[in-house]
């Protein structure tokens, strides 16, 4: 008798201790939820309505296209998804493209790199000194080549710079990355000089391909009125793929992404598996079927009229925002049409506090839909006063 009632008192004990461990976890992120301002993740989300799904298993396996076996998937709602995204990024034809919904941006541009590769051969790839991480990461996990080109002030990339390193090249089959929205400067390549750049070279479409990370900003310009054609995320531009994250500007509550690509590259890789009753074309066989509700939810209650609104606010507060620190005498970085404002490194504490991304002597606030005016005055005066202080 005394044994079982330990045991109970045990469990109870337990599940209590497991309950408080919980319950001081959710009150942290709500704390820190408040001061969020470093990095791109779009926190004005409601997850209610998805939240009933909690208790299934949703895995989307094989391809987007076929599905397979298992019954508890949402791949409709991944085509819905990537037919949106398609429509956004200007895919004439959508059945000469191809997309689905990964883990994250970085899964996108990995596996973009990999369809480059498998395309043509013994490539050389390309990238900016902005460019994400990821990058770079992809090419040594791929054994491609991999070559930095400058980029200007702004964190785009040099067109000029480019063509010298293309035409030292000209003999090889090229992979180009460009960046819609840099990670430190939230700056954007020119993707129709770039393209220009290449043909101008004599890398013709056989002989290149070029993907866009668009993990914020590719779902900010085209929502843009006014906007050069040039830095528009856009398949017109003759580009192979374009890639963006869920977390960010559409704003989920896990991490995830897009890729949308040329389906002719995709077909390459593609391959059978009797088991699952669909294609391998994805780089992860289970993905998150959660994430793809969360995408979609967002996407049908948005639209388009909610992301034009979200992109002109958004960046009207970012301009806000560089125009408060310029009168306070901080020297300031705002690119056009970007939610990406730059200053000098503040003091450990503001860093820690407003969880700034830094890089050198140079942080960064991003205005995602979720940063009122309330955290940027916050802020202001916390950033303001120190700095002032410091000079």
């Amino acid at each position: 008798m005394n044994a079982t009632y330990d045991t109970v008192a045990h469990n109870v004990s337990k599940h209590d201790a497991i309950a408080a461990k919980l319950d001081g976890l959710h009150n942290t992120f709500a704390g820190r939820r408040a001061n969020h301002l470093g990095y791109p993740y779009n926190l004005e989300f409601d997850a209610e309505l998805i939240s009933q799904f909690a208790k299934f298993l949703i895995n989307n396996l094989g391809d987007p296209y076929v599905g397979s076996h298992y019954a508890t998937e949402v791949c409709g709602l991944e085509r819905e998804v990537v037919d949106w995204v398609m429509r956004v990024w200007d895919c004439a034809d959508p059945e000469e493209y191809w997309g689905a919904v990964g883990a994250s941006g970085t899964e996108g541009n990995l596996w973009a790199m990999y369809l480059a590769r498998e395309t043509l051969g013994d490539p050389v790839l390309i990238h900016s000194t902005e460019a994400h991480y990821s990058l770079p990461k992809a090419a040594k996990i791929l054994r491609i080549e991999a070559l930095t080109c400058q980029a200007d002030d702004s964190g785009a990339i040099c067109p000029g710079a480019l063509r010298e390193i293309v035409h030292a090249n000209r003999h090889r089959c090229v992979i180009l990355a460009l960046t819609c929205g840099t990670t430190m400067k939230g700056a954007h390549d020119d993707i129709g000089a770039c393209v220009n750049v290449l043909a101008r070279v004599g890398i013709d479409p056989s002989r290149r391909f070029v993907h866009v990370d668009g993990a914020l900003n590719a779902m900010v310009l085209p929502f843009v009125d006014g906007l050069p054609s040039g830095i528009r995320p856009s398949f017109r531009h003759g580009v192979d793929s374009i890639s963006t994250s869920g977390h960010k500007m559409i704003g989920t509550p896990m991490p995830c992404g897009v890729l949308v690509v040329r389906r002719k590259h995709v077909r390459r890789v593609a391959s059978t598996v009797s088991y699952l009753r669909s294609d391998d074309t994805t780089l992860m066989g289970s993905r998150n079927g959660h994430a793809v509700l969360a995408i979609w939810n967002r996407l049908m209650r948005l639209g388009i009229a909610g992301f034009r609104h979200n992109a002109r606010i958004c960046i009207e507060r970012a301009e806000g925002f560089a125009k408060a620190l310029c009168s306070a005498g901080v020297p300031v970085l705002l690119n056009p049409y970007s939610l990406t404002v730059v200053f000098p490194k503040p003091s450990d504490r503001t860093v820690t506090e407003y969880q700034l991304a830094c890089h050198g002597n140079c942080a960064h606030a991003i205005v995602m839909p979720n940063v009122k005016a309330d955290l940027i005055d916050r802020f202001l005066g916390d950033y303001t006063a120190e700095f002032s202080c410091k000079f």
